[in-house]
């Protein structure tokens, strides 16, 4: 996809240096606000952290996730939670090559989400159920 643009955002763990760089890639170890910058993109691929596929979920933004191998929380919970939603597509960092991420990618990108609405009242619910025994 001659067009497409890329930022890898490294992360407070990993030397931006340290990576690869190409055309079309931009590699930087931080991005401010980088709820912005999901909530417009036209794909991500990401790790498998809860907020940020939860923020890409709520935005109804198109994402490939890769859950760390042995990292429950990202392996279970998470998962669980996307599931719910019918948001992303999971990957397996072990198995993908760069032939299938490219082929999810095309699939994915521009594509129609249909993912469950995300709720946006949980202050408003806690409060009445905290409400409720007061």
């Amino acid at each position: 996809m001659p067009a497409l643009r890329m930022v890898v955002v490294a992360g407070p763990r990993i030397d931006p240096a340290s990576l690869p760089h190409h055309e079309g890639l931009e590699v930087r170890a931080y991005v401010h606000e980088l709820y912005r910058h999901l909530a417009a993109c036209d794909l991500a691929v990401v790790q498998g952290g809860l907020t940020t596929c939860m923020e890409l979920t709520a935005n109804r933004r198109p994402f490939l996730y890769f859950p760390l191998r042995h990292h429950f929380e990202q392996n279970f919970h998470v998962r669980r939670r996307l599931e719910r939603y019918g948001a992303g597509r999971r990957m397996d960092f072990d198995l993908a090559t760069t032939e299938t991420i490219a082929e999810a990618i095309a699939e994915e990108i521009g594509g129609k989400v249909r993912y469950r609405p995300v709720e946006r009242d949980g202050a408003r619910r806690a409060a009445t159920l905290i409400a409720e025994l007061v």
